[in-house]
């Protein structure tokens, strides 16, 4: 006789959530739940003190509630942590307020790391399955859905390369819903008229599906027929895809003001070491201005000290982009010189090790700096209008978007992540404005050398000079994406398919 199994599902209040708890409950298996509504609001017998713990995912404190309320429970062990929460956001960048962008990524993505991080003990004990709860979306541009795309495609990163770092103990499974009868369109201020949602699967029938997959030993699967061809044909064919939804549709975003007839400036974050700083000097060296921002006072002296006497092309400021008095001070800074040609999304850090044993606090970093930085960054930039009609941004993923990073699942996440914003955001600026994607694989810098498991074969990297000049070839020939490197392009080729 199989044992009853213990499971815990997030977002189990409504949707497929509930649909999850109530299909586990009826085979007889133990079922933990959480949501944001306090108790008193729910069906008190379904939903019990034992079994249910109020938590809101978009509070830095909600993993440690959960860890709580677990280690008050008669449990000590869970077979199955179903990552379900989810919140979305319908509508252009420019106006997505920053806290809703805060939100979303703290729900989507931050939790769902949190809370792998806290309840790692009670599903490693047993070689017990996280199961993260993703969407078709994340292989699709979503040009009203830009954030809610990163945060899927972010989620997807993170699973695939935790799998590969823990898959001998712990098991790691992503399944990808399609558009579903659930009471998220109407909290994304989605009508009716807009989408016919009421004729969408419903959640039940959702969940059942859900329910078999989990019970399959497959990594990723895909709810449904047709979403799994508009997932293929998402991933197959994005340059077709991408480029048809842009030539068909009116630019989402606002509109930016002509260029002027004097110098075009350029922006690059993450500017005083390494890509950034060889970006500096590449785009200076073809005639434009460029404002550097870096928040290492130190380095952006000596760089400043380095392009006073032969290049006065060049500002160097110091600004922490992931605070908002930091990219107030961006948009203080290039004003004089707006509306800008180019803005560089490069900063970026790493945190490597074991994700078990890593230093929470110091992933956080990381998704501030790489993912949420540059979103909230290019929302105040396009609400301000500060690219011209013909502007390009630029943002840094990663190699790691095609092969995983195991050892750096959270950078993973947040790599593959902006790759899938700058996609969706590139369809949502129309024909006129670009977005270029830059994936590099290993480069000749101090920050690869401090992060890197081995360095003996550190001349075999990309120099940063070699990469910022494949940067603005691909900028100046208003590419969609650029590899560097013949043998990172095959690598990347291979992972596509």
């Amino acid at each position: 006789m199989a044992r009853q199994k213990n499971i815990f599902i997030t977002g189990a209040t409504d949707g497929i959530g509930r649909a999850l708890a109530i299909n586990y409950r009826s085979k007889g298996q133990q079922v933990w739940m959480l949501g944001r509504k306090p108790l008193t609001e729910l069906d008190q017998s379904f939903y019990t003190p034992s079994n249910y713990v109020q938590a809101d995912l978009a509070l830095p404190n909600a993993a440690e509630r959960v860890r709580q309320f677990l280690a008050t429970q008669p449990v000590r062990y869970l077979d199955l942590f179903i990552h379900n929460a989810g919140i979305g956001y319908y509508g252009a960048a420019a106006v997505q307020e920053p806290q809703n962008i805060h939100d979303m990524l703290a729900v989507n993505l931050y939790a769902p790391i949190a809370l792998t991080h806290a309840i790692w003990p009670w599903v490693g004990v047993v070689d017990g399955k996280f199961v993260f709860i993703s969407s078709v979306m994340s292989g699709l541009p979503g040009p009203d859905y830009a954030v809610y795309t990163a945060t899927k495609a972010a989620l997807e990163g993170f699973a695939r390369s935790l799998r590969a770092e823990s898959h001998q103990h712990v098991g790691v499974q992503i399944i990808r819903p399609g558009a579903t009868h659930t009471g998220m369109h109407a909290k994304m201020g989605i009508s009716q008229a807009e989408m016919q949602w009421q004729d969408f699967p419903s959640a039940p029938k959702v969940a059942n599906t859900i329910t078999k997959a989990i019970a399959s030993s497959r990594p990723a699967v895909t709810i449904g027929r047709s979403n799994k061809l508009f997932y293929l044909a998402g991933r197959r064919t994005k340059p077709l895809l991408d480029n048809r939804m842009r030539q068909s549709q009116a630019s989402v975003e606002p509109d930016g003001p002509p260029a002027g007839k004097g110098r075009q400036w350029c922006v690059v974050t993450g500017a005083a070491a390494g890509i950034g700083k060889a970006l500096v000097r590449r785009f200076s060296a073809e005639g434009f201005g460029v404002v550097g921002v870096d928040m290492d006072a130190q380095q952006i002296a000596l760089t400043q000290d380095e392009f006073a006497v032969a290049n006065s092309r060049v500002h160097m400021i110091q600004a922490d982009v992931t605070t908002e008095a930091g990219r107030q001070a961006v948009v203080a800074a290039i004003q004089p010189f707006a509306p800008l040609a180019v803005f560089i999304h490069n900063a970026g850090i790493n945190y490597v090790g074991s994700f078990p044993q890593t230093q929470l606090p110091r992933q956080q970093a990381v998704m501030d700096v790489n993912l949420e930085a540059p979103l909230m960054m290019t929302a105040l930039l396009l609400r301000q209008r500060l690219l011209t009609d013909r502007g390009t941004f630029v943002f840094m993923a990663s190699l790691s978007n095609y092969v995983s990073y195991p050892g750096a699942a959270v950078y993973a996440a947040t790599k593959d992540g902006i790759a899938a914003y700058a996609r969706s955001l590139r369809v949502a600026m129309g024909a006129r404005r670009n977005v270029l994607t830059v994936y590099p694989g290993p480069t000749r810098t101090a920050y690869a050398r401090r992060y890197s498991p081995d360095n003996s074969r550190e001349a075999a990297r990309i120099p940063p000079e070699e990469l910022a000049a494949g940067v603005y070839t691909a900028f100046k020939k208003r590419q969609q994406t650029f590899i560097p490197g013949i043998i990172n392009r095959l690598f990347a080729t291979v992972g596509e398919i």
